[in-house]
């Protein structure tokens, strides 16, 4: 790829031998946007919103026409772009490239386009037309663009054989991301099967003379731990970012971010487990290793003795929720923990088996979740620097 001269209205990347002008021209000049309404199939697909975030465009969820939904119109041809009209969703978007009867919903806008519409698909999600986008959108309740104002968006556009090639590139990138994300999903799902057979005592680890070790034994967490909570923090005392002034992470309830909500300067407790106490994440139990300080919605487990580990860690977050009272707002408190039982391995050193092995799985995943990270910001940074 070539740095292009700044003063060129050209990207600032693009590939070698491509020295043609773009082209400035409106999206209804390059595609017709919801083209006029057909007849629904007497029996096929619906897609809407939710359909498109979770992937769930099955062959098998077949609706009848005559229990179709409203807004069930946009009837589907392969290669169609589907742009989410609705405020946030700009990215939500779907390159249509199936067979059979499938209905879109009119929440979206049906793109047919005569240039490449791979090409296309991936302009839609640059930032310089999402914006565009997103300043057309009118409504209080649920903003949305019509289509006679997306047709007008101006685009500039390349050749339809640097188009091919700039769609071809961005196609096996995301055909990467697509990789790597099922590839976090099989190992998730192999450590969700494993857990299951280790907790149930399916599969045993062996000392290392090769012996078995001794039966496993019910406990309760107060048996255990001692179970204590965090203290209020006021957000204005919390660093966004770990410096030398705040190394130590901070815990709360909430779920991004493993759960940091920061940084601060001093630290509550050391190699322990914790709990969210009240909210939507009640009951979530993680193992937090070094030195930490967490709030008051976060219940502590301490122990000397080893119990915080990985193993235990596990076990317990496959029980806790069970104990979350929802009346009101979601809470498992600290002396509904405390008398939780749960069986565990009666030696230490097969619940360190246990955690080595599942801390393993846990890095493998890890690895994967940066790789799918890194991958997004590569294609982030494509999308910037390879339209105009």
């Amino acid at each position: 790829m070539d740095v292009m001269n700044k003063y060129c209205p050209l990207p600032k990347l693009r590939f070698k031998h491509f020295k043609e002008k773009y082209s400035t021209i409106k999206v209804n000049e390059v595609a017709i946007i919801n083209p006029k309404h057909q007849l629904l199939p007497d029996e096929f697909v619906y897609i809407n919103l939710e359909c498109v975030k979770k992937g769930i465009l099955l062959k098998e969820n077949i609706i009848n026409k005559s229990f179709a939904p409203s807004r069930a119109q946009r009837v589907l041809e392969n290669g169609d772009i589907l742009y989410q009209s609705v405020r946030p969703y700009q990215k939500n978007n779907y390159l249509f490239e199936l067979e059979g009867n499938y209905v879109a919903s009119t929440g979206y806008l049906q793109v047919k386009t005569h240039i490449n519409n791979k090409y296309l698909f991936q302009y839609f999600h640059n930032n310089k037309f999402v914006n565009k986008v997103l300043k057309m959108c009118t409504g209080a309740n649920y903003p949305t663009i019509n289509s006679g104002d997306f047709g007008n968006i101006k685009l500039n556009l390349p050749s339809l054989p640097e188009q091919q090639k700039i769609a071809s590139f961005l196609s096996s990138v995301d055909d990467k991301l697509k990789q790597l994300i099922k590839k976090k999903e099989l190992l998730e799902e192999y450590k969700k099967g494993v857990m299951q057979k280790i907790f149930s005592q399916e599969l045993r680890f062996k000392d290392d003379n090769g012996n078995n070790y001794p039966h496993w034994e019910e406990k309760t967490i107060e048996d255990l731990f001692i179970v204590t909570r965090g203290t209020v923090l006021a957000i204005p005392k919390i660093s966004p970012y770990k410096n030398d002034e705040c190394p130590y992470p901070v815990y709360s309830s909430q779920t991004k971010n493993n759960g940091i909500a920061g940084y601060y300067k001093d630290y509550l407790f050391e190699d322990a487990i914790t709990w969210t106490t009240d909210g939507a994440q009640a009951g979530e139990v993680n193992l937090r290793k070094g030195k930490f300080y967490c709030t008051n919605v976060c219940g502590v487990l301490k122990s000397d003795e080893g119990y915080a580990n990985l193993c235990i860690t596990e076990k317990l977050n496959r029980v806790s929720r069970k104990y979350v009272s929802y009346v009101g707002n979601p809470k498992l408190m600290n002396n509904v923990m405390a008398k939780i039982k749960i069986s565990i391995p009666s030696s230490l050193d097969e619940q360190k088996k246990i955690a080595n092995f599942l801390s393993l799985l846990d890095s493998k995943i890890e690895l994967v979740s940066n790789q799918i990270e890194n991958t997004k910001a590569f294609k982030k940074g494509l999308l910037q620097q390879m339209f105009v």
